[in-house]
């Protein structure tokens, strides 16, 4: 698992300038000594994504995801795709395995017939590179990607970036 989210950031490093990435989190360090927001704070993050949806009037999964792609916490909201949560944690997989770099929705033009980076979204596992997932720093340093799934690109994103602003966090280190 180390070796894929290694390939995706070299991949990452491949058009994207060094400057854009933030601090890694070391996996092998003990969890208390890595950049992650705790079950509480993602627990918040979920709680104001959901109430943005439901403004929205969109259904949808919320799904907030560790540095390395792994949920933290998942809500399926009331009326939601049963499709979306796989769809919402590919999502926030996708802005993890860059490393916080891009978006879910950032990744799309890259990787149109003919372009250098045609195919990559079937590696390490799939990614989705639709909108909808954004990454959340903390001073400057990825602690998490916030997801949801079940409005327009520009509802899920709206979503997810009122979880990452109620935990304190920024949209870019």
């Amino acid at each position: 698992m180390k070796n894929a989210r290694s390939l995706a950031v070299a991949l990452a490093a491949a058009f994207l300038p060094e400057s854009t990435f933030a601090l890694i989190n070391d996996p092998m360090k003990p969890p208390n000594e890595r950049f992650v927001l705790n079950v509480q704070q993602a627990l918040i993050a979920v709680k104001a994504a959901s109430a943005k949806a439901v403004t929205n009037n969109a259904p949808s999964t919320i799904v907030v995801a560790d540095p390395y792609g792994f949920p933290i916490a998942v809500l399926r909201m009331d009326n939601a795709f049963i499709e979306s949560v796989d769809t919402c944690i590919k999502k926030t997989s996708t802005v993890s395995l860059f490393n916080g770099a891009l978006t879910s929705g950032d990744l799309q033009p890259l990787v149109q017939p003919g372009r250098k980076d045609y195919g990559i979204e079937h590696t390490n596992g799939g990614m989705l590179p639709i909108p909808g997932a954004v990454p959340l720093f903390i001073n400057g340093t990825f602690f998490a990607a916030i997801g949801a799934c079940g409005g327009s690109g520009d509802q899920d994103i709206e979503a997810a970036t009122a979880g990452v602003f109620a935990v304190g966090g920024t949209l870019e280190p």
